[in-house]
């Protein structure tokens, strides 16, 4: 972790135009565009916080739970603290699987498999961000994932369960995720980086920019 940090403050200080010491010397790169800012995907409580005190940003792969969201915006202000720095300087982008469909049910029973590896990878690092009443349930999804399995098959999808659902995709029908993307602006998340369900990933692009987005365009 300690070499990752090293590494985005070096990366930064490059794309700001500033020049870095190096054992030869002291080395920079020409810029003719605006300083590019430096995004960290973190998850766990120890990259948000380095994150906090080394990026310009944060890609929250931890889902869109508001919980989660306010858990996570503290992980990294303590570390933007650590270094000296205003938490508003590091924006953050709430990551998370995307699957719109007529039939709500459809588009939940699809991205079940696909969030699997997703929640997996977010309850390597912590369980703290699971509430107390889903706990056993997440306990008994991560004793039957499989990562020795091809991605589609590692884990029974009755043990993806509506609260990882909920908590790592926006999926339903077109007003659900409408609804979805209404509550989590309001709570403030400005930005999302959505990733269609592979299965689904032209229909859903095409139904998300339909029916969707419009709603959107016409508020701002």
């Amino acid at each position: 972790m300690k070499k990752f940090e090293d590494g985005v403050r070096t990366i930064r200080e490059l794309v700001q135009g500033k020049a870095i010491k190096v054992p030869t010397g002291n080395v920079g790169i020409s810029l003719n565009l605006r300083p590019t800012p430096i995004y960290v995907s973190a998850e766990g409580p120890k990259g948000l916080q380095l994150a906090g005190r080394s990026a310009d940003g944060v890609i929250l792969g931890a889902g869109f739970d508001l919980g989660v969201y306010e858990w996570a915006k503290q992980k990294i202000r303590d570390g933007a603290v650590e270094a000296r720095r205003k938490q508003r300087e590091i924006g953050i982008i709430a990551a998370g699987m995307l699957c719109v469909r007529d039939d709500g049910n459809e588009a939940r029973k699809i991205v079940r498999n696909r969030i699997a590896n997703r929640a997996h990878h977010n309850f390597r690092f912590t369980f703290e961000t699971v509430p107390p009443e889903e706990l056993p349930r997440v306990k008994k999804f991560m004793d039957g994932f499989d990562v020795m399995k091809p991605m589609e098959e590692r884990v029974d999808p009755d043990l993806v369960n509506d609260y990882l659902v909920h908590r790592f995709a926006i999926a339903g029908d077109p007003n659900e995720c409408i609804e979805r993307i209404e509550e989590l602006r309001t709570a403030g998340v400005e930005h999302l980086m959505l990733t269609p369900a592979r299965k689904v990933y032209s229909e859903t692009v095409e139904e998300f920019a339909a029916k969707v987005m419009p709603h959107f365009k016409k508020k701002f």
